[in-house]
């Protein structure tokens, strides 16, 4: 097996050189209760935390999906990466270091190699622009521009900003000596190659270059600022979609405000990418932001990994308040919290951050947002004449409407008491008002859940449950002795049982399991599910693991197991044979079914003495 090209040593000294309760803090969100810490699952939507951390065990383990794990398995999984890209990121995080090998061995193998060969293409383009924005002649004016906006050098490496020189073809010239195809440039988007023959062309020319990641920190696209703007060319210019770039699965600055939400306690969200890069150097680090796509279900999971609280800021002016209203009311019944930080006068974050500084923005617009309630009325009073009587009437009911079905009584009162002060309506009468509002509501859900009842929900629905069949408990008591006794493996492996396993996935982690055995020759648990690729395969052995077990009656256990697994292997294929022998009966070859029905008599035979 290709896993000891990284030393045994070096892995064991980087295992115990991380500290796993830090590590998946960095991911999700934990508070100790006990002697463990517990957090939102990063692996499965949930509401209430059931994601425990040990740092006595460094493990993890949760009780709804069944992940588990330790550090490296950990950033496997939640990463999506390879057993040596996991090391090695562990490695860098502490000071141990670790050579991976070439990404054609062992690099990257969950990630198609087109999808790698695009990665690296985006890797190099950034690195090349960055050089020409702060090594060449070309990229002084674009320097100077970013200087007088206030970037610092720390902020440009940061970011990653660069340059794009103004000739056609740099950047396409240098992919082709690096061997990458046209097909391969233009499928990246960084190179445009003309239809009907000609040469091909750089997609970005003479722009300020600003990198798109991943959630995983990787290039996979950009978005090109124009110095000065010209009437026929767009102030900026974004990468299309590729195969490793879709603007409604990223977040600005996600992998950066990952690690920075840790310390602020919650992610500021902003429509453009421009007004975290303001906030950053206002000293705000904890900024994401949408790259000009609505707010989606994945942005939602990417920020619930990371934070409860968000707090949206978008610009002052009416189309920044709409879409603060339209990403506010997605986090209504969401498992993340939101508020609103309103900036005045119609001024967006950088208008606002030169007039009045980073440190007046970051204590009295950030530090000061409006709860979800709070603004929808401000929003619902915006271009209202509150001594004008139809405009009172219109606040009121757009006001109640909103409140319905989203208050606790303690937030009723206060808004139907702040709604009675600001409309000169008495605090009685609004309750009133209130109830048949609420009413109104009621019906309203109710008539809609009638509907999709009759229908068939559409939403989608949650993954299949782990099994829990007779069967299944046999499979899982035997693999937690196969993982934990060398003996007993070797007793199965040697015998003419063959695969004792019915399910495939357990079938599949035996194949693994010898091959590990042969290879390490001592059962390791932790080192045998970092062999794994396949994520689902190691959240089997990790749950398998947690289980008691007897330790007096070993050989029993095993057997009992093995008896249980093979009575139902013969007992489906008795099934499987019932049921060729009735087709065969419509197909009127009795031939067919006579033998049939032997082999069933034959299988019931060896059924009884199991």
């Amino acid at each position: 097996m290709s896993m000891k090209r990284i030393p045994e040593e070096k892995i064991e000294e980087i295992r115990s050189a991380t500290d796993i309760v830090s590590l998946i803090g960095e991911y999700v969100q934990l508070t100790k209760r006990g002697r463990n810490w517990f957090g939102l699952c990063p692996f499965h939507e949930e509401n209430s935390p059931s994601f425990s951390v040990s740092g006595d065990k460094q493990m993890f383990h949760c009780f709804g999906c069944g992940a588990g794990g330790n550090a490296i398995t950990f950033v496997m999984d939640v990463e999506n990466v390879p057993f040596t890209e996991a090391v090695a990121k562990l490695g860098s995080r502490t000071g141990v270091e670790v050579e991976v090998p070439e990404s054609g061995e062992q690099g990257r193998e969950s990630m198609p190699p087109q999808h790698r060969r695009l990665l690296e293409a985006h890797t190099f383009a950034a690195e090349f622009y960055q050089h020409l924005l702060l090594n060449t002649v070309e990229g002084e004016e674009a320097l100077e521009y970013l200087t007088g906006r206030g970037f610092t050098p720390e902020a440009i490496e940061r970011f990653g900003v660069g340059y794009s020189l103004g000739n056609s073809d740099s950047l396409a010239r240098l992919l082709a000596r690096k061997g990458f195809s046209e097909e391969e440039m233009a499928e990246a988007g960084l190179v445009i190659v003309p239809e009907h023959g000609g040469k091909p062309f750089d997609r970005f020319r003479n722009r300020i270059m600003f990198p798109l990641h991943d959630p995983n920190g990787r290039t996979v696209g950009f978005s090109g600022r124009v110095i000065q703007k010209a009437d026929n060319e767009p102030k900026y210019l974004n990468s299309p979609e590729t195969p490793i770039f879709n603007k409604g699965e990223i977040l600005y600055n996600y992998h950066n405000a990952r690690l920075a939400a840790r310390k602020s306690g919650n992610v500021i969200l902003f429509e453009g990418f421009m007004d975290v890069i303001s906030a950053d150097l206002a000293g705000i680090q904890s900024g994401v932001a949408i790259m000009g796509t609505a707010l989606s279900d994945k942005h939602l999971a990417l920020l619930g990994r990371i934070t409860r609280q968000v707090v949206i800021c978008t610009d002052g002016d009416d189309a920044g308040w709409e879409a603060a209203r339209r990403f506010s009311r997605l986090f209504k019944s969401g498992r993340t919290d939101a508020t609103v930080a309103v900036i005045p006068d119609g001024m967006d974050p950088d208008d606002y951050i030169r007039k009045y500084g980073g440190g007046q923005f970051r204590e009295q617009v950030i530090g000061q947002p409006h709860t979800l309630l709070s603004f929808a009325m401000m929003y619902a009073k915006r271009g209202k004449n509150l001594n004008n009587e139809n405009d009172i009437l219109q606040y009121i009911h757009e006001v109640l409407a909103e409140l319905a079905g989203n208050t606790t009584p303690v937030e009723r009162d206060l808004y139907l008491n702040q709604l009675s002060r600001e409309t000169g309506v008495s605090a009685e009468a609004l309750t009133a008002q209130f109830r048949k509002a609420e009413a109104r509501q009621v019906r309203t859900d109710t008539r809609h859940e009638d509907r999709q009842d009759r229908q068939g929900d559409q939403r989608p629905k949650p993954g299949p449950k782990v099994r829990n069949t007779p069967v299944s408990r046999a499979e899982r008591i035997l693999l937690s002795h196969l993982l934990r006794d060398g003996a007993v493996f070797a007793g199965i492996r040697d015998s003419e049982e063959g695969n004792p396993f019915f399910h495939d996935e357990y079938t599949a982690i035996y194949v693994n399991l010898a091959g590990f055995y042969e290879e390490y020759g001592e059962p390791d648990v932790h080192r045998f599910a970092e062999t794994l690729q396949d994520p689902d395969l190691r959240r089997i052995v990790m749950e398998t693991v947690m289980s008691e077990l007897s330790e007096e009656h070993v050989g029993e256990e095993v057997q009992d197991c093995l008896r249980h697994i093979r009575k139902y292997r013969i007992e489906m294929e008795i099934r499987e044979k019932l049921q060729q022998s009735r087709e065969a009966e419509k197909l009127h070859d009795h031939l067919r079914a006579l033998e049939l029905s032997k082999q069933i008599i034959e299988l019931k035979k060896s059924l009884s003495a199991v």
